[in-house]
């Protein structure tokens, strides 16, 4: 369980996964083909689980390895977008995507930079 508040970068990260889940939600509902359980839903909200609840810092990384893997599935679908619902889903997925993975690399750098170094004194 988490002990300590989340950064800034990671809850915009979350922000952005949970926009990008938002999106493929909207683009199912208007009528897009896609599995009854779309993958990158479930992938999308495991990783934002982790995030919030383990002090893990590695699933900040899956969260930018996710969105960009959703970016050009929503790229794709706006591409072939043709009701207002498909569009409107394809942009919600796409902001979102963008928001976590550039949040992503920020919130995974914060993070990893923050770890607990040994002195040097002590490595010798």
């Amino acid at each position: 369980m988490r002990k300590t508040p989340l950064g800034r970068a990671a809850l915009v990260t979350i922000t952005g996964l949970v926009t990008a889940a938002a999106g493929l939600v909207i683009q199912k509902v208007a009528g897009v083909e896609m599995p009854p359980v779309p993958p990158g839903l479930v992938i999308l909200t495991l990783v934002t689980a982790l995030i919030a609840v383990t002090p893990w810092r590695w699933p900040l990384v899956l969260a930018v390895l996710a969105a960009l893997a959703e970016v050009p599935g929503a790229l794709g679908s706006a591409a072939d977008a043709g009701t207002f619902g498909e569009v409107a889903g394809a942009a919600v997925r796409t902001a979102g995507a963008v928001t976590a993975f550039v949040a992503g690399i920020a919130a995974a750098a914060v993070a990893y930079r923050s770890r607990k170094r040994a002195p040097e004194s002590a490595a010798r």
